[in-house]
């Protein structure tokens, strides 16, 4: 049997791991190798399917420590990390394989065997079989089937349009695994020809694609090839797409294709193509139809993150303009990609998590999957209309310039608001098109350097934590800060001293943060995750059966006994569920029981009960398992809202901890 072989991403994780002398914690891995949590985690499933083929014990996470490689188990890993076979295979994640295996369905010319398909996987037929009830399970979400024949093999069957859609989205999605070769069905070097072509269309039109647009594209060609006859793409406007550069080419590079599918690929290369926006080109939905989309996601992120938009209207109406322009990408498997995904996963991977599981109802209701940089687009939306903490009034004007996109520039403003309460936003800008802007604001900080009599910071689209300290270091701005700190401590500890040395503490406090701004933490990045908060007083397991009231009564009773929460704060989600049903549903069995924090939370707290009899919150809806949680605002909790999702989404989990008959066991699984 072959060895499989890691990723170098996952290697250097693993190299990381063997190097150190005592635990990393998974925050500090995803710092050091410049990823996201979900990233590592990721990363750690791959490196276990890499140990347990080699015969080695898998990588654990220890709670509240993180992970260790045992010294004895080293070397033997150092070994096979060493080893240098040609006969080497990729390890797919059971995901990977998966999609992989859409993809090869798709792109096979004839229909697919389960034989095929286990050789291409290396795996078991018995897998293969369950790979495709999962395979199966996801193309239903989209109303897409798999099709079988004895004999005769499988294939993917119902509309053409969002086959391609899906083809073209997993495609992209590892994209480096088919350029590798890893997939064995898929030939980089039988699409040459395709590419080529592309590169030349590309060429002529003057303009540089993202990074695999044109491969990606270059690998549906022959799916294109396939269909002789006539196809129809609802909406596209054929008259208007042949007065394009972009099909004048493809009408001479690839003459073969048939007009509908030249007009096809030839919308793929306008839309593919970063600030553009060809929405002419189709008959839209009415604008009833696109707000209500909107209007469905926020509705969906407020009940997944716990939180109330105060701004719905302009959020609302900054969701229908990005929707107005990108509901065709989505319908066309169109991957136009996001440049600020990666940054937007590594410094808001909570926020990142909720609005994935948002956009579930969106996907359902358009019938294809949103791209992760869409989601990345739509979290940036959500992110910069959250509501921030009231802060001091000291005011310092300052104007920021942003030509990343309105969603970027707001939540820079938003990120800026939060690090300095005292400072006034004058306004988010592309360019600086003022002739006076010393009478607009005191300091402008951008993602681009400008020119101007007012002294500006540069920073990264996404706010990285250099940038943040950069700010706070400003010679404008750690004065401010310094004063506004003094005085905040001041306030709190000039009751247990003289008044005669109140001068002395001023300048004392003052000296101390002058020399201490430097290594001040910003508290944005201190998580406060789900193992952090949540302990053994937390949890509860029940084994009579309750009405659902006093599911929640039971729930939320350690809180009170916390002090965490008032009793009202119960009674509010009581009302909550039986106005408007039971909505607070995460999965089948788990509800996240919530109200809003003027609703009765003196603290961010959180619990979690298992009922061994299920509670019946309506004739659909039966939980296993209540969580409740109390948001002191609207952002604190994300972080343990990321983790519960991550809980929930892992294989098997919520029946595992239904069937735990302690705490102990519960906490154990769930901070693992």
């Amino acid at each position: 049997m072959p060895l499989f072989y890691m990723s170098a991403r996952s290697k250097s994780l693993l190299s990381v791991l063997l190097t150190q002398s005592d635990y990393m914690s998974l925050n500090d891995l995803a710092k050091t190798l410049d990823v996201s949590r979900r990233t590592v985690y990721y990363d750690i499933s791959k490196i276990n399917i890499w140990l347990e083929q080699a015969g080695l014990p898998a990588l654990e996470i220890v709670r509240q420590k993180g992970m260790f490689v045992p010294y004895r188990e080293r070397e033997k890993i150092w070994a096979c990390l060493e080893t240098d076979d040609e006969k080497q295979v990729y390890i797919f994640s059971p995901m990977e394989r998966c999609k992989g295996m859409i993809c090869y369905i798709i792109y096979s010319e004839e229909p697919v065997y389960i034989e095929q398909l286990a050789e291409c996987f290396e795996v078991s037929r018995n897998t293969v079989f369950h790979d495709l009830k999962t395979v199966t399970e996801q193309l239903e979400q989209y109303e897409l089937k798999v099709d079988y024949r004895p004999r005769t093999g499988y294939r993917i069957a119902e509309d053409p349009v969002r086959i391609r859609a899906l083809f073209m989205l997993y495609f992209s999605e590892m994209f480096p695994l088919f350029q590798s070769g890893a997939f064995r069905f898929f030939k980089p070097e039988s699409i040459k020809d395709y590419y080529g072509k592309l590169k030349e269309i590309e060429k002529a039109l003057g303009i540089n694609y993202v990074d695999g647009v044109l491969f990606s594209l270059a690998a549906l060609v022959p799916i294109l090839y396939r269909h002789p006859h006539s196809i129809t793409f609802p909406g596209l406007k054929v008259p208007e797409m042949q007065k394009t550069k972009e099909y004048e080419l493809v009408n001479q590079y690839f003459t073969e294709l048939v007009m509908e599918e030249k007009c096809y690929l030839a919308l793929h290369l306008l839309g593919s193509r970063v600030n553009m926006v060809p929405t002419r080109f189709f008959t839209n939905p009415s604008k009833e139809y696109i707000h209500d989309l909107a209007r469905e996601l926020i509705t969906e992120f407020e009940k997944t993150a716990c939180v109330i938009f105060e701004d719905q209207e302009k959020l609302e109406r900054a969701l229908y303009v990005h929707l107005n322009t990108s509901l065709y990408r989505y319908q066309y498997g169109i991957q136009m990609g996001n440049p600020l995904e990666h940054d937007v996963l590594k410094e808001y991977p909570d926020l990142f998590s909720i609005t994935r599981m948002a956009a579930r109802n969106l996907e359902e209701g358009i019938g294809v999957p949103i791209p992760d940089g869409e989601i990345a687009y739509l979290a940036l939306h959500f992110g910069s209309a959250l509501k921030i903490s009231d802060g001091d009034s000291q005011r310092l004007r300052i104007l920021i310039v942003c030509v990343n996109g309105v969603s970027t520039g707001n939540m820079i403003k938003r990120e800026v608001q939060k690090l300095l309460p005292f400072a006034d936003i004058a306004g988010v800008c592309a360019a600086i098109g003022l002739m006076n802007v010393q009478e607009v604001c005191d300091l402008i900080i951008s993602t681009i350097p400008v020119h101007s009599v007012v002294p500006n910071i540069v920073v990264h689209p996404i706010l990285t934590e250099f940038d943040r300290r950069n700010i706070l270091n400003h010679k404008l701005i750690a004065p401010k800060e310094i004063g506004i700190r003094r005085d905040q401590i001041f306030q709190v500890v000039k009751k247990y001293i003289d008044p005669e040395h109140y001068d002395d503490l001023m300048n004392d406090l003052t000296a101390y943060l002058q020399g201490g701004i430097q290594e001040f933490e910003i508290e944005d990045k201190l998580e406060l995750g789900l193992c952090k908060l949540l302990d053994i007083s937390r949890i509860r397991i029940v084994s009579e059966k309750c009405v659902w009231q006093q599911s929640i009564r039971i729930a939320g009773q350690c809180m009170i006994d916390n002090n965490s929460i008032e009793q009202r704060y119960i009674d509010s989600i009581i009302t909550q569920l039986q106005y408007y049903g039971p909505y607070m549903f995460l999965t089948d069995k788990v509800i996240l029981a919530h109200a809003k924090p003027e609703d009765g939370v003196n603290t961010l707290d959180i619990s979690l009960t298992v009922f061994k009899e299920p509670v019946m919150f309506s004739r659909e809806r039966r939980a296993g398992i209540v969580i409740m949680l109390a948001a002191e605002d609207q952002e604190k909790h994300l972080k343990i809202l990321q983790d519960i999702l991550e809980l929930i989404s892992r294989t098997d989990t919520v029946d595992l901890l239904i069937k735990c008959n302690s705490p102990e066991e519960i906490l154990s699984i769930v901070c693992q």
